[in-house]
This record gives C-alpha cells, sequence and structure tokens, in this order.
C-alpha cells in the first residue's frame, strides 16, 4: 500500500493515530527508500510549513514531512494559518514531496483542510466508540469493529479469522485499543486462545445498574444472568453516577430499581390507556431508530404528560420526556398481570434486605420468571383502565 501525497490522519486514540502513522511512513520509505523524512513534532506555521514543501532539498530528491500533531490546523476558525495551510496545499503541485498530517480528535475531520486533503490525497478518519458515560450503553459499529480487527490482525495474526475472539476482545477493550493489542498478544501467546480465555484474562471488572434496566428492556433472560454471574464472581457494582456500590449495598440498589422500574412500566401501561394510547403500547411500534423523536416526543408524550398531571401520586411525575420513554418502551414489553406478578415475587423475597450474593439470588428469582416467560407483550394482555 503506498501512502499518498497529501494524507491526513485523524483518530480520537493516540496509540491507533501513532500506529496508522508509523504504517504510512513505513510505506513512504519502502517506495522511496533513497528519500528522507522530515519529522515536526508539532504544527509549524502554515506558511512555513507551505513554503518547506514548495523548497526542493539540495541533497535529497524525495521528501516526506510528517507532522505528528497537526490539531491547530484542524481548528477552523481559531487558527490563523488553517485556510492559508489549505489554499497552499491546494496549489502546491507536490513534486519529489509529500505530507503526513495527524491529529488527535473525537469526529472525523471537516473544514477546507479536510476537503482539500480529501481531494488530493486522502483523509481518514479511525474511529472508536466514545468511553460511555454511567447511563449510556455504548455500541460498536462496524466500523469502528474493522478498525479494532484490524488491530489484532496487526498484533496477533493467528486471531485474526475468529469473529467470536475478536468480538470478546472488542467488548472487553473497546474503549481502551493499547490494552486491546497487549491482551491480543497475550492471548495468542497463550497457545488456547477463546473468547472464554478473553473473559477470563478481561476480570468480572465493572458492571453499571442500568444493565438490569437493559435486561428488562430487552426481555433478555440471558443478559440479566450474565450480569447476575458477573456480580456473584466479583465484578463491581456501579451506581447511577457510576460510583461503586460495596455488596452490603446490593440488596436495596438491585431490588429498589427493579422495582421501581416495574411499578413505573404498570403505570405507564395504565396511563397510556386512559390517553387513548393504548394501541401504541407495542415493542415493534416503540422499537423504530427515530421513534423517539419522530413519534413519542411530538405526539405520544403530550397526552401522556397531560395525563399523568392529574394522577395524584403518579410514580412517572416530574419524568423528563427521555426518561418517560423509556418507561413507555419498558411497557410496552410486557403485560399487566406479568408485572403485578414480578413485583409481588420481588416484594416477597424481601432482596432489598439482603447483601451480596444473597440479594442476586433472591433478585433473580422474580426477574428470570418475567424475562423467561414467553409473550407477554402488549398485545398478549391487554392495559388495564
Amino acid at each position: 500500500m503506498s501512502t499518498p501525497q497529501l494524507l491526513l490522519l485523524v483518530s480520537p486514540d493516540d496509540f491507533l493515530l501513532e500506529l496508522a502513522r508509523q504504517d504510512a511512513v513505513a510505506a513512504w520509505k519502502r517506495d522511496h527508500p533513497a528519500g528522507e523524512v522530515v519529522p515536526f513534532d508539532e504544527a509549524p506555521p502554515a506558511g512555513r510549513l507551505v513554503q518547506e514543501l514548495a523548497s526542493p532539498s539540495l541533497f535529497v530528491a524525495e521528501r516526506l514531512l510528517v507532522v505528528a500533531d497537526a490539531r491547530p490546523y484542524l481548528a477552523a476558525g481559531k487558527h490563523a494559518g488553517s485556510d492559508a495551510l489549505a489554499k497552499g496545499l491546494e496549489a502546491l503541485s507536490f513534486t519529489g514531496v509529500a505530507l503526513v498530517l495527524s491529529a488527535v480528535a473525537t469526529a472525523a475531520p471537516t473544514g477546507a483542510l479536510a476537503e482539500v486533503a480529501a481531494k488530493r490525497g486522502e483523509a481518514t478518519f479511525l474511529g472508536l466508540p466514545e468511553t460511555p458515560k454511567p447511563w449510556d450503553e455504548a455500541r460498536v459499529s462496524r466500523e469502528q469493529r474493522g478498525v479494532l480487527a484490524g488491530l489484532v490482525a496487526r498484533v496477533a495474526p493467528d486471531l485474526a479469522g475468529h469473529d467470536e475472539i475478536v468480538d470478546a476482545l472488542c467488548e472487553a477493550y473497546g474503549f481502551r485499543p493499547r490494552e486491546l493489542a497487549k491482551a491480543a498478544e497475550r492471548l495468542a501467546l497463550s497457545g488456547e486462545p477463546s473468547a472464554a480465555a478473553v473473559r477470563a484474562q478481561a476480570g468480572p471488572g465493572e458492571h453499571p445498574v442500568r444493565e438490569l434496566e437493559e435486561a428488562l428492556q430487552r426481555r433478555d433472560a440471558k443478559r440479566f444472568a450474565r450480569f447476575a454471574g458477573a456480580l456473584t464472581a466479583g465484578a463491581v457494582l456501579t451506581n447511577w453516577r457510576g460510583e461503586a456500590v460495596a455488596p452490603d449495598g446490593f440488596g436495596p440498589i438491585l431490588a429498589g430499581t427493579a422495582g421501581r422500574l416495574l411499578r413505573q412500566a404498570l403505570a405507564v401501561r395504565a396511563h397510556a390507556t386512559r390517553a387513548g394510547l393504548a394501541a401504541d403500547l407495542d415493542p415493534k411500534r416503540c422499537a423504530g431508530k427515530d421513534w423517539y423523536p419522530r413519534t413519542f416526543k411530538p405526539r405520544l408524550h403530550p397526552r401522556l404528560a397531560k395525563e399523568i398531571e392529574s394522577t395524584p401520586d403518579s410514580p412517572l411525575a416530574g419524568m423528563t420526556p427521555w426518561q418517560l420513554h423509556r418507561a413507555f418502551k419498558l411497557g410496552a414489553v410486557y403485560g399487566d398481570g406479568e408485572l403485578i406478578t414480578a413485583l409481588a415475587g420481588l416484594g416477597g423475597s424481601r432482596a432489598e434486605r439482603a447483601r451480596g450474593s444473597a440479594a442476586l439470588a433472591a433478585i433473580s428469582v422474580p426477574l428470570l420468571a418475567l424475562l423467561s416467560r414467553a409473550g407477554g407483550s402488549s398485545r398478549r394482555t391487554a392495559p388495564s383502565a
């Protein structure tokens, strides 16, 4: 693979960026063994950089200029020379010279410099999923997985063809490429690579209480079992603020969270019925990508909020539109009878008074019964008025 005469590399991760820059330089050296590499650790003024590119060397016929930190050039409107650099590169002949610019940034570059790089050479963004907030669920896109899989193939080629191992590595280390590379190398050297070995090597880690809500939202018994199993194995439980919860506090936070979510789901079903929205309590209707901005917020929320305001002491009182839409989606997955049965089982389990693994065992009985039961959507059990 040859290095283009103008290459702009951008990534949110400095390790990925460094590897890509090294690859570009190595490829250029292979194509130009007698050439010279001129490094710049910091971005020089735009005028000076353009002058360097336009001035032929007296000693070598070909040169590669490498700016390791080109962030100032990407700050459109904030760097006096950014537009000047774009204009200079647009007019440059690139005779006997090439340029690699690399910068750490959270998003793909935009603006004049990015446009010139794409036109005269190549602009590459090595994207990664952002480190999730305690209340977020992160997903690795196909493009992001491709970047991480390429990293695995680079450091441990024997693992590249094993999708389940690559998936496990992405799940465990997807936000930390440097650690992912080291883990892949260790796994390859172990002689017995497997997805289970990846998880064992990574350890139980942290598991936010948000995972309990996600298991209920998706009606996923396996997801809940993995969550409970990880905590039993010693994983750290974190609350909604990302703070660690001591094992003695498992009962109150797990039972309290489950009870609150189920009561809200039951309440939203009743409110939706009185507001004339029972037909919208359908998991398939709620599953659309743009359901929240296009359907729930403009059409369902005003009617639902008005009905809630007229009901004293509603479990949904004071919720934001986003919080209410989550409750609505949860209510769409279950029937009234299922929710009532689960709440009764939860109350009888006394899980809120239990500690550690005992709390997990107590909460698992009613929740696994709820999650494992077939059907139960609003299509099967109509909400009560």
